[in-house]
């Protein structure tokens, strides 16, 4: 009886481990599912979904851009007498090689390349400079004889019984004149001093690039064309005022619809290719300066010192309105004095009084004072003036000038620089001007797109759409194809591809969706999910962490149940072998009876 008790106890106790591992297995397995479907499906799918979109940029390609050298060709032709002896063009060539050459100079980020030609007269152009007349006339009859491509020059060289009564001059096309010496070195340094600092003006497109960038920060070393022209725009406004503080006493017309046909659009038409512009014109009333003009008594008059200059435009420019455009606006404005301060001059620093009655505010317009004859006491009321636009306009075309960044060289008495015709710019200026802006916008875009690439790589959670990605890899294609244009001479198409690079690199780096994520940190993302996935997680991370103990512990077990098994096995035979001998002994009743015997 107790050996059957022992029997169902112990084979309960089995059944309740048996029962008891099984269940450990299940819990361990369904742990081991949990996290599965969490580490393989959730995590995944919850990076996945609050992933930041971020197109590739050729991050490479920008970096390269960097480090390329932009290169302008220029060609350039020098036109020596017939009489002139092989030898002497043979020393005209290397000479014009070695003051043009710039490989032996240090590196720059901008370099030139001169394509020199060396060659005698023929026979046409004798016959135009035979003949008797201005050299207005001779620039005009060689560039009509053979006419220049945009962004080259040519330099003839006079004999010295020539009308040239200067050492040189430069007429208005792309065409400039060196009266001969005799002395070959001397005429070759006054012809690549023209080429050099009139027609290309190196220096300049240097300054220009290199502000541009970014890598010169010394104001000092700006050039002045820099500081007060305009940045490269698709298009300007420019805005006439006329200022009349005082119409109960001047009724002061103009006609300035006839002034801009006449004397800007002439100059506006030449510069259709580079921006577009916008005309505007408005006469406003009881507008005051607001400045108290000094007096001189010893000629009744008023004047206005450099000082009071500044103060002047910041009154006034609140009343001249705005225009709903993203061009910027060029102002000029006109103003009439009032009958207690008139006649007003304006004095320059040295106190002598301005011979335009003007002046100029960089990157912003121009101010003209027009004093007018204040009627007699016993006249009638308001007295209706016509101003005369002619040198008015004069005035703020030299200004509009240096607005669009055209070069204003210093004089040199022994050069003779032809002044514009009604177009106010000439072909050397045009073509100096398109080099100029083509540098400045390639430079500007390229910085544009480096800034761009370094702060989308320092801020990882900025959004990179596809739209940005195609700008700046439209941006890049523009600065590679205005760099090859450049290289090969074409200005005009350079200008075009740069005018490209500059948008499309402006439409990147301010697209408004760059800045939705920027004030949603790394931090605040934790605070949120955080107190979402905590919770959750604990429970997971702690089943995992018994699943490993019950693991362990499997794996210690092991051993001691094979010792036991083995025992087992053994007592299993032992008693195996007993029951054998005792069938033995059951089947044979003679050994039995033997056994009894003996006894």
């Amino acid at each position: 009886m107790m050996e059957g008790t022992c029997q169902k106890s112990c084979s309960k106790r089995l059944k309740l481990k048996d029962v008891a591992s099984t269940e450990a297995v299940t819990q361990v397995y369904a742990t081991l599912g949990v996290a599965l479907v969490v580490v393989v499906i959730g995590v995944p799918l919850w990076w996945k979904t609050t992933e930041v979109y971020r197109a590739t940029l050729p991050y490479g390609d920008i970096g390269q851009l960097k480090d390329t050298q932009v290169i302008y060709n220029v060609g350039v032709e020098f036109v020596l007498p017939l009489q002139t002896q092989p030898q002497d063009l043979l020393d005209w060539r290397e000479q014009v090689d070695q003051h043009l050459d710039t490989a032996g100079t240090a590196y720059s980020p901008i370099s030139p390349h001169y394509d020199i030609k060396v060659r005698t007269t023929n026979k046409d152009e004798r016959t135009v400079i035979n003949q008797n007349g201005s050299m207005e006339a001779l620039d005009s009859r060689l560039t009509h004889l053979k006419p220049s491509a945009v962004g080259s020059c040519t330099v003839y060289l006079l004999a010295k019984d020539s009308s040239l009564e200067a050492t040189a001059y430069i007429g208005r096309h792309r065409t400039a004149f060196v009266k001969s010496s005799g002395d070959v070195s001397r005429d070759v340094r006054i012809s690549a001093h023209l080429v050099r600092s009139y027609f290309v003006n190196d220096e300049r497109l240097k300054t220009t690039f290199t502000s541009a960038t970014g890598a010169q920060h010394d104001k000092e070393n700006i050039a002045k064309e820099q500081m007060r022209a305009f940045k490269t725009n698709m298009g300007y406004e420019v805005t006439f005022s006329l200022l009349n503080p005082d119409p109960s006493v001047l009724d002061v017309q103009w006609d300035m619809e006839a002034a801009t046909a006449s004397y800007l659009n002439p100059f506006l038409d030449r510069l259709a290719d580079v921006a577009e512009f916008k005309v505007f014109s408005q006469v406003l009333y009881y507008v005051d300066l607001t400045v108290r003009p000094a007096r001189d008594e010893r000629r009744a008059s008023y004047y206005l010192t450099p000082d009071q200059l500044p103060h002047t435009i910041n009154p006034v420019e609140a009343k001249l309105g705005s225009h709903v455009s993203t061009y910027p606006n060029v102002h000029f404005l006109v103003y009439i004095p009032e009958r207690g301060h008139s006649p007003l001059y304006i004095h320059n620093e040295q106190g002598k009084e301005s011979e335009t009655n003007a002046f100029f505010s960089p990157r912003w317009g121009g101010m003209k004072i027009v004093n007018l004859d204040s009627p007699p006491k016993n006249a009638s009321l308001p007295r209706t003036v016509t101003l005369d636009l002619l040198p008015i306009m004069e005035t703020f075309l030299s200004h509009l000038r240096l607005l669009l960044g055209v070069a204003q060289l210093p004089p040199d008495p022994w050069i003779v620089v032809e002044p514009a015709d009604n177009t106010a710019i000439t072909d050397w200026e045009y073509d100096h001007l398109l080099r100029v802006r083509t540098v400045e916008n390639v430079a500007t875009a390229t910085a544009t797109l480096a800034t761009l690439s370094q702060l989308l790589g320092e801020i990882g959670n900025i959004v990179i759409n596809d739209d940005i990605a195609r700008q700046v890899y439209l941006a890049v294609d523009a600065i590679r194809k205005a760099q090859r244009l450049l290289a090969a001479g074409d200005i005009s198409a350079a200008f075009q591809a740069s005018k490209e690079a500059i948008l499309s690199s402006e439409k990147a780096f301010f697209d408004p969706s760059l800045l939705e994520l920027l004030y949603f940190p790394e931090d605040q993302k934790f605070a949120i999910y955080i107190p979402l996935f905590l919770p959750m997680s604990v429970p997971v991370l702690m089943s995992l962490f018994q699943a490993y103990r019950w693991y362990k512990k499997q794996q210690q077990k092991q051993p001691a149940k094979e010792g036991k098994g083995a025992m087992k096995e053994s007592e299993k035979e032992e008693t195996e072998q007993d029951d054998d001998s005792n069938a033995e002994e059951k089947r044979s009743p003679k050994g039995k009876k033997q056994s009894r015997k003996e006894r």
